[in-house]
Formats: C-alpha cells, sequence, structure tokens
C-alpha cells in the first residue's frame, strides 16, 4: 500500500516536473522570438515566414531535363551565383594554368595568340576585381573554354618525355617518379582519389576465377582460402562499367574502356595492400587473368593501366559527380523553397550549398554536355557517361551512405584486419566531429522528438526531398518524415560531410594525382590486351591518350583540384546570432584543429602523405 502510494507521488511529481519543464522551454522560445532562429511552431510571425518561402519558392524551380531524369535548379538564383572572391581564386589558378602553356618552349601553339589572349584574360579578371563586377567575372569565367583552347599538340605520347614535357611552371607531380610500382598501385585504393571501390571478400565468384596455384605464385606460402577467411583479401570491382559504350570524341578515335576486376591481398604479417590479379572484364572466358608482376613489365603495365582508366571514370562520373554534386542538389534547392531564412536547419546547412547550385548549373552546361570536356576526355559516349552518373546517384542508398554504415558495408570498417586505409581514418575523424557539432547545435532548438515531428517546415522538407515533383531521393526519411531527433542528426552529418569532407577527398586529388596523364589516362586508344604476354612499352603508350589530350586533362583537373575556397568550420564572424551557438562552434573548431594535428603525426608514419582530409584543406561547401 504504501509503495503504491509513494509510486503515485512520484509519477504525479515527475508530470507536473514536464510540464514545467514545457512551459519553462515556452517562455524561452518566445523571449528569443526577436533574436534566434526559430522552429515554425515557435514563431508569431507565421504569417510573414509563410509569405517569405513563397517568394522562395519562385526563385528556386525544378529542373529535369538538364541531366536526364535528375532534379536541377532551372535558373540558379542572383545570390546564388559565384561570389567575387571565388571568381578571383579561380582566375589565379587560370592565369597559372595559361602561363604554363605559353611559357613552355616545348607547346606547339600560336605564341602570339596565345599571349594576347593571355593579357586580355588577365586585363578582364583585373577589371572585374577592381569594379568588384560580379557580371563581368561571371561573362569572363563563361569564356575559359575559349581562353582555354589551343591548337591541337601534333603528338601522339610515343614516350614519358612528351608527357613530362607539359609540365612548365605546374611542376612535375610526385606521381610521376612511382606510378608504375606496385606498392603505388595498391596504396591508390586506400588513399588515391577514389578510395571508395575497395571490398573485403571471403572468397572469388565465378567471374574471376583465380586458383589457388595462381594467387600462391604471387604470394608463396599463403593460400587463397585462407586469405579470405582471414579477411585478408580485398577486390575492386568496376562492374557497372559495362554500361559505358566507348566514344570517338573529339577526333574520331575510338576509345576504350573496361570493367576489369583487381585482386589486392594483405600478405601475412604485413599492414599494406599488394596486387595479386587483374582480369580485364566480367567474362572470365574472353578475359584471361594477368597476376602480379614487376611494375614495369609491359603485359602487367597495360593491365593495370586498364584499371586506372576504370578507376578514374568510375571516380569521375560516380564518386564525384554523381555521389556529391548531384546529390546534394536536390537538397540545396528544397533548403530553400521549404525551410524559412530564420529555420535553424535553413541557417546551419545554407553555407554548406553555397555555390553548389552554381558549380552544378556551369558544369551541366559547359563540363558535362554533349561536346564538352568530358565528353573529349572520357571513355565513354557522352550519352553513356551521363547515364552512368544518373545510375550512380539513383542507387545511392541515403541511409546506407552514412560513412561508418557505408565502410562496414564493403567490409573496410575494421583497421585490426585493414590496417593501412588513409581515408577510412581520416574520414571518421571529421565525421564524428561533424556529428557531435550538428548534434549540439540542433538540441538548441529541438528539445525531444515530439518537437521534429511537429515541425512543420521540416516535415515539409522531407516530402519535397522524396517527392516525384521535387528531389526524387527515395531512400532518405523515416516512411516519409522525419520521426526522431537522431535520424535528423545523422541525416544533417551525411549532408555537412558529403558537401565537405567527402567531396574534399574525391576532388581535390585531381589536383596533383589525376592531371598526370600516364598514370590515370582517363581514356584508353587501343583495346585492352587479350593475352597476358607479347607486349612492349610501346604498347603502353600507344593505350594512353595522345598529348593535346594530356594536355586538356592536365588543364582541367588542375583547375578543379586547385581551388580552396573557404574552410570547414569557419562561418565567419557573427554568422550565427544565438549566442548558445558560440560553444558548440569554438569545440568544433577545437576539434578541427586536434584533427589537423593528428593527421600531421600519421602521416609522419604513412607511406606518403595523405592530405586531403585535413581540415584546412576541406571546403565549407561544393564549390568547384
Amino acid at each position: 500500500m504504501i509503495f503504491s502510494l509513494l509510486s503515485g507521488v512520484a509519477r504525479a511529481l515527475n508530470f507536473v516536473s514536464a510540464k514545467l519543464t514545457d512551459l519553462a522551454n515556452l517562455i524561452l522560445r518566445r523571449s528569443q522570438s526577436s533574436k534566434y532562429p526559430l522552429l515554425p511552431q515557435n514563431d508569431p510571425a507565421i504569417t510573414q515566414r509563410q509569405a517569405s518561402l513563397n517568394q522562395s519558392r519562385q526563385l528556386y524551380q525544378y529542373n529535369y531535363t538538364y541531366i536526364e531524369s535528375l532534379p536541377m535548379v532551372e535558373k540558379v538564383p542572383k545570390n546564388e551565383r559565384f561570389s567575387l572572391s571565388w571568381g578571383l581564386l579561380v582566375g589565379k589558378v587560370v592565369v597559372k594554368v595559361l602561363l604554363n602553356d605559353r611559357a613552355n618552349p616545348s607547346a606547339f601553339i600560336d605564341k602570339e595568340k596565345s599571349k594576347a589572349q593571355q593579357l586580355d584574360f588577365s586585363k578582364r579578371l583585373l577589371e572585374a576585381s577592381m569594379s568588384h563586377s560580379e557580371n563581368a567575372l561571371v561573362e569572363l569565367l563563361s569564356d575559359l573554354p575559349t581562353i582555354l583552347e589551343d591548337e591541337p599538340i601534333d603528338l601522339e605520347g610515343t614516350n614519358i618525355q612528351e608527357y613530362n614535357d607539359l609540365f612548365w611552371i605546374i611542376p612535375l607531380p610526385a606521381i610521376s617518379q612511382n606510378f608504375k610500382s606496385n606498392s603505388e598501385f595498391a596504396r591508390l585504393r586506400v588513399a588515391g582519389f577514389n578510395p571508395l571501390v575497395i571490398q573485403q571478400v571471403k572468397a572469388l565468384d565465378a567471374r574471376f576465377p583465380l586458383t589457388e596455384a595462381q594467387f600462391q605464385k604471387v604470394l608463396t606460402g599463403d593460400s587463397l582460402a585462407v586469405a579470405g577467411a582471414e579477411g585478408r583479401l580485398y577486390l575492386a570491382d568496376y562492374v557497372e562499367l559495362t554500361a559505358i559504350a566507348g566514344g570517338n570524341f573529339p577526333k574520331s578515335e575510338q576509345k576504350y574502356i573496361n570493367a576489369p576486376l583487381a585482386l589486392f591481398a594483405i600478405p601475412k604479417g604485413k599492414k599494406s595492400l599488394t596486387p595479386i590479379a587483374i582480369q580485364l572484364g566480367q567474362d572470365p572466358n574472353t578475359n584471361p587473368i594477368f597476376l602480379k608482376q614487376d611494375g614495369d613489365e609491359p603485359n602487367w603495365m597495360l593491365a593495370k593501366t586498364v584499371v586506372q582508366i576504370a578507376d578514374a571514370n568510375y571516380h569521375e562520373l560516380i564518386s564525384h559527380l554523381g555521389r556529391t554534386h548531384l546529390f546534394i542538389e536536390p537538397f540545396a534547392i528544397a533548403t530553400n523553397r521549404q525551410l524559412a531564412s530564420n529555420h535553424p536547419l535553413y541557417v546551419l546547412l545554407k553555407l554548406h550549398f553555397q555555390g553548389t547550385l552554381a558549380i552544378n548549373d556551369a558544369a551541366q552546361s559547359g563540363l558535362i554536355n554533349a561536346g564538352g570536356t568530358i565528353d573529349s576526355l572520357l571513355a565513354g559516349t557522352i550519352g553513356s557517361s551521363r547515364a552512368l552518373s544518373v545510375h550512380g546517384v539513383k542507387t545511392y542508398n541515403f541511409d546506407e551512405a552514412m560513412l561508418p554504415v557505408a565502410l562496414k558495408k564493403r567490409g573496410v570498417d575494421d583497421p585490426n584486419l585493414l590496417p593501412d586505409y588513409p581515408y577510412r581514418d581520416d574520414a571518421l575523424l571529421v565525421w564524428d566531429a561533424i556529428a557531435t557539432w550538428v548534434k549540439s547545435y540542433l538540441s538548441i532548438y529541438y528539445f525531444n522528438d515530439n518537437d521534429v515531428i511537429r515541425d512543420s517546415e521540416l516535415q515539409a522538407w522531407v516530402q519535397e526531398i522524396i517527392s516525384d515533383n521535387g528531389g526524387r531521393v527515395t531512400s532518405f526519411g523515416q516512411s516519409g518524415q522525419i520521426r526522431t531527433f537522431d535520424y535528423l542528426v545523422n541525416a544533417v552529418t551525411l549532408l555537412i560531410f558529403t558537401g565537405s569532407a567527402q567531396h574534399a577527398a574525391v576532388n581535390f586529388p585531381q589536383g596533383d594525382l589525376m592531371l598526370y596523364t600516364p598514370a590515370f589516362p582517363l581514356a584508353g586508344y587501343t583495346p585492352a590486351p587479350t593475352k597476358t604476354t607479347g607486349a612492349s612499352e610501346a604498347d603502353f603508350f600507344a593505350m594512353l591518350p595522345p598529348i593535346d589530350q594530356a594536355k586538356s586533362q592536365l588543364t582541367m583537373t588542375y583547375i578543379l583540384g586547385s581551388v580552396y575556397y573557404t574552410t570547414l568550420g569557419e562561418y565567419g564572424t557573427n554568422y550565427f546570432n544565438d549566442d548558445r551557438i558560440q560553444q558548440p562552434l569554438r569545440d568544433f573548431q577545437d576539434q578541427l584543429k586536434a584533427i589537423e594535428s593528428t593527421i600531421k603525426s600519421r602521416n609522419e608514419t604513412r607511406v606518403a602523405d595523405y592530405n586531403y582530409l585535413r581540415p584546412s584543406r576541406i571546403p565549407q561547401s561544393i564549390n568547384i
């Protein structure tokens, strides 16, 4: 009886306490209505809020034809266009590219014409800067394809010196010294421009019938079955590339691409991957297996080059364009259409979407268009290349894209099994820092799951993102809503991580890796070999793009990989007008500084530095 009475009193006290807490929160929210961001259910000025959103929806309209069936903004609003400061950064990089071309004594170009173009570009860039004219800058940048265009270099590329001679003001990259080595070939799977394909396998399926004898020929004293059982076997499978048809633009030269399988293993007692075997297509009946040889052995070098071509195309079309740029686009559009400018989530995300709509619009009209740079440089027809990017977006499951989930799904999450994986180790540090920041920020405005459910703008945001008339992201949300605070935190963490760190990891290696064509050709110019013997060094150079294509590859990848605009965690003085944000923000910035130090320390013991996820080199958003 007494216990029952005490329990009843305790329940009553808890009820009263909860009500008092709710009342205090309500008073707090109302007292802050004129100063702080507010959820719509707490905003007394709801009519003005809705009117402002209606205006925003008129500015941010969807288009589904720029890139087949994917949502993009119909017209980039003025406030989303490139800023003058961004354009000046791009301009400086372009000037360096122009100087590299024009100062190079080996360049086969019209010197007088090129000098005039360079002077005109520099003059217009200076005028735009002095006049603070963003319109003049946008017009100048739109002329870049013409400015950078040269007379074709009439060299096929028959020796390494011809490719090295493309570098003059831009220094010859370090990769030029060791790109033939097997250890570097393996390292690139975990620390290159596309460290997202490698996956752990327990055994090989019928597509890749490597025998125990073949495996042991490479790793004497080891076993294929044992390596698989012990978690030491890893596969790079480019099966998606079977959908690409070889192109022939710009000179009607047939280009080639394969969908290879490349097997790697961690030898007993070692920490790093080593290559074992490569099959140059998915059909074992028509594709022989190449076993690891010395790094510059011609047949093995050809097989590795076919993998590099596949990896570069997968990177550009899926990992980079599809799963960062185009993945973020519908979220950026819906945020402006459904979240009021004083919504706390809008305030948090706005700078993480800065420049994304503008750079995507520039890409669809001048980079991935028919006759554009991708059509010229990559291996496939522009139609099949664009279709692969669309496929990459549509098959990217939102919940499975969470970094810890994605790593676990590929079986590469355990550092005890795969000790040497710089991308994973550094990315997890940044992911955790962003997640902590997002949770601290959102908890200031959402006190419980009920606050999340009652947020009408947030729920409208979700509905638009998954709608056929909106973002068309089918794998997002919790049955058409966001129902819990934890899901909201994870979702926002993924958006910020993708727009900052993930894009940095796949974009900036272009500037010091992919610019060197002999290491990473974007297309093959001869078919993949069908025999494992009989090749020569001349066959390797015949497979590489000719020199004028290599020059265009250098230009594109150097520009894309060299523009660092904004820095993760640096939102600007007084960007947040809510005093309660300041301590969590300082904690986030301090955590990023600690990560910077950790990565520097890690690099001291790594085979090569991995700097792409140092926070000081991670922009806030996808803006290049």
